[in-house]
């Protein structure tokens, strides 16, 4: 259990789960010194023995397994239950979502302290739940949740679809090491940053159509044809 010091008054933290997100609230929590207690099912203590005390519980498991978990303790339903799920809505617990995509490597406290959250609006706000966490929080509608979640999905699970593709096609095709896309990749990252909506380059951009069906015919064959043909039809910029 993480320690504080006495002058610093802290509420006491209940994680539940044992995955990378709640591996990485732990190190959170423990480089910030708050103190908290974990529970995962392989620990083999009883649940209500290790968080029986505690005021509020991070359930940070499968979005499926949260409703029927609160369900197979009903002392939880007495505490301040938290969820980290983009999309869940459930009346047994409030949304805090992390924007962030998390490693089996853990982090940095500034990385940590940098990751904003996104709250779904109902009984709490995020200074009640983590008065000592200075990150940047924002409410979102419970009827909006599943758009915003859809979005974080498309911009950053997708995207590193895209770019494994890319990183093992250079190694397994062209002998290149995957190091060499590196500043490609760190060019697009600044150019997002700087400004997303003038950062696209490329045949799409250019509506370069002899280049997109090039592009295209090379791809027969491969399930990511039809993935370049679905941006092609969004951004509008298809061969004639």
């Amino acid at each position: 259990m993480g320690q504080v010091p006495e002058e610093i008054f802290q509420p006491l933290y209940g994680i539940v789960g044992s995955g990378r997100v709640a591996t990485h609230f732990c190190r959170y929590f423990d480089l910030m010194k708050i103190p908290f207690r974990h529970w995962y099912r392989s620990l083999g203590n009883s649940l209500e023995d290790i968080l029986g005390a505690v005021p509020v519980v991070l359930l940070l498991i499968s979005d499926s397994q949260i409703e029927n978990f609160i369900e197979s303790y009903p002392f939880l339903k007495k505490k301040k239950l938290v969820h980290f799920s983009g999309s869940l809505i459930t009346p047994y617990a409030q949304g805090f979502h992390p924007l962030m995509t998390f490693t089996r490597e853990p982090y940095d406290l500034d990385v940590y302290r940098k990751i904003p959250f996104f709250v779904q609006k109902g009984r709490f706000e995020f200074n009640e739940i983590f008065p000592a966490l200075e990150n940047p929080h924002y409410n979102v509608n419970p009827e909006q949740s599943d758009l915003y979640h859809a979005l974080c999905v498309l911009s950053g699970n997708f995207t590193t679809i895209l770019w494994d593709k890319f990183f093992s096609e250079l190694e397994d095709r062209f002998s290149v090491p995957r190091a060499a896309a590196f500043p490609y990749l760190d060019q697009i990252v600044e150019n997002l940053k700087r400004d997303s909506r003038s950062a696209l380059t490329g045949p799409l951009q250019r509506r370069d159509h002899k280049t997109i069906s090039k592009n295209l015919s090379a791809l027969k064959n491969d399930p990511f044809q039809k993935v370049y043909e679905a941006f092609v039809e969004v951004f509008g910029g298809g061969p004639s």
